[in-house]
């Protein structure tokens, strides 16, 4: 007789192991848990051990799972990558923001912390052209968040959240805001809004939920390799935040030179200021790399402004395959899914005197208004371009082509141009040019405006 919800915590974590290399197939067949006529959906997975293995029917109640226990139950899928190292397949979702009432709260009185401070986490291994029910249990683990040494981090980004929130600010909130815990958006279509209470713009509705940079660590943690990746934090009492204000005031004003006397770093690489800034952070090896940074997908970047305060580089993204973007609309797109999930955290060095010098740190996100307004613009004017052959215009005199993709003087924060070798190093195209007939075209990506950069950095310029 299957007890539902009211199974205790070690009878909970028995059952979850028994089923360790069964099949989702091997489990209906063991507790004759039948499927209905749409098949296996999204969602549906975790149903299965939800209702087959432990009894709990499908629900949206406001407690966690196992109510007598406090654990909630989360199945999840990870997958293993062409370089055999292992990722979370999604982010790991949490529960629905109220924000009307979770504002009211504390953090430990919080619904959040109240439903997921225990989390007993099934992971299955998700395989491309296998059918979803022959995917295998691989791991379990419980993760009680009131030991981990993420705790602090984890209650710093609640807080974020909830302060937009009393701001009235919801309708702003970006999944980026945040480290460890983001609030990501769920619903139909991004017109899914309800009420928020200090504002009176609808916001989307969201989610409290674990970033798939996050869940990417705990796989590596608990299933892959994980003992070659460096920490910046040593204390578990300590925010990154506070790390990163340590390492401001420490270095802040010092020159290349006397940081690199510091570290007794003699080199006249292209890449010196990232040296520098991993030395600042007392990281060894690539500062991208390490726990912190994998964890809350931030992704650093040295940038240099002149002494007359103008940064020179725009800042590109990775090359974008012209067959992809026309198979994505706004709301699925790479980029969009890029800028809502990731941080930037900007080393600005300063020419003073002929010198550069470090003159600070800034962790930074895309806001959510820019994002859906400059940047959407630019995206879709790019997928109409090539989804209709339109990228060239015309070829000038010297025989360069000039294209209709959004330049600098369109946009005010980022444009299109080419992220290439040379104009040999091409993608395909699924529509041939127009002009040219061209079947495939110089590699493009999108870029930041160095203006823009500008506009982000201005109390360092």
């Amino acid at each position: 007789m299957k007890k539902g919800r009211h199974y205790s915590r070690e009878e909970i974590e028995v059952i979850s192991k028994s089923i360790i290399g069964k099949s989702f197939k091997d489990i209906i067949s063991m507790n004759y848990y039948v499927l209905d006529e749409s098949g296996v959906k999204k969602g549906s997975l975790g149903n299965i051990i939800e209702q087959s293995l432990f009894g709990i029917e499908p629900n949206q109640y406001s407690e966690p799972d196992f109510i007598d226990a406090g654990i909630e139950l989360k199945v999840t899928p990870y997958k293993k990558n062409k370089d055999n190292t292992l990722s979370a397949k999604e982010r790991l979702v949490l529960n629905m923001i109220d924000y009307m009432t979770e504002y009211k709260n504390q953090f430990y009185a919080s619904h959040f912390w109240f439903k997921n401070n225990k989390l007993e986490i099934i992971w299955y291994l998700h395989e491309d052209n296998k059918e979803k029910l022959n995917f295998k249990i691989t791991n379990e683990v419980l993760l009680d968040l009131s030991v981990s040494e993420d705790l602090k981090q984890i209650e710093e980004d609640w807080n974020i959240i909830i302060e937009k929130i009393r701001s009235g600010k919801a309708h702003e909130i970006s999944e980026a805001d945040t480290m460890y815990l983001g609030a990501c958006t769920k619903g139909a279509n991004a017109n899914s809004v309800r009420r928020q209470p200090f504002s009176d713009i609808l916001a989307k509705n969201r989610a409290f939920c674990f970033k798939n940079s996050y869940m990417t660590q705990l796989v590596r943690k608990y299933i892959g390799d994980y003992n070659t990746v460096e920490k910046i934090l040593s204390n578990n009492e300590q925010t990154f935040k506070d790390f990163i204000n340590n390492v401001i005031n420490k270095y802040k004003g010092k020159t290349q030179k006397e940081l690199m006397n510091n570290f007794n770093i003699d080199s006249t690489a292209k890449n010196l200021n990232s040296i520098l800034v991993s030395r600042m952070f007392g990281v060894k090896g690539n500062l991208s790399e390490t726990d912190e940074f994998l964890k809350a997908n931030i992704i650093p970047r040295t940038v240099r402004v002149e002494e007359n305060g103008r940064i020179k580089e725009s800042m590109p993204f990775p090359a974008f395959k012209y067959t992809e973007i026309v198979k994505q609309s706004w709301e699925t797109s790479d980029l969009k899914e890029k800028l809502e999930s990731t941080k930037y955290m900007f080393f600005v060095f300063k020419m003073k005197k002929g010198e550069y010098v470090f003159n600070g740190i800034k962790l930074w996100n895309m806001p959510e208004l820019i994002l859906e307004n400059e940047v959407k613009t630019m995206w879709e004017k790019t997928f109409e371009i090539i989804k209709n052959g339109n990228i060239v215009k015309k070829i000038d005199d010297n025989g360069y082509r000039i294209t209709n993709f959004p330049g600098m003087s369109e946009n005010k924060v980022c444009h299109v141009r080419p992220h290439a070798r040379d104009a040999k190093d091409t993608f395909p195209l699924p529509v041939a040019d127009k002009l040219t007939g061209q079947k495939d075209y110089t590699k493009h990506c999108f870029w930041l405006n160095n203006n823009y950069l500008e506009e982000i950095l201005k109390e360092f310029i």
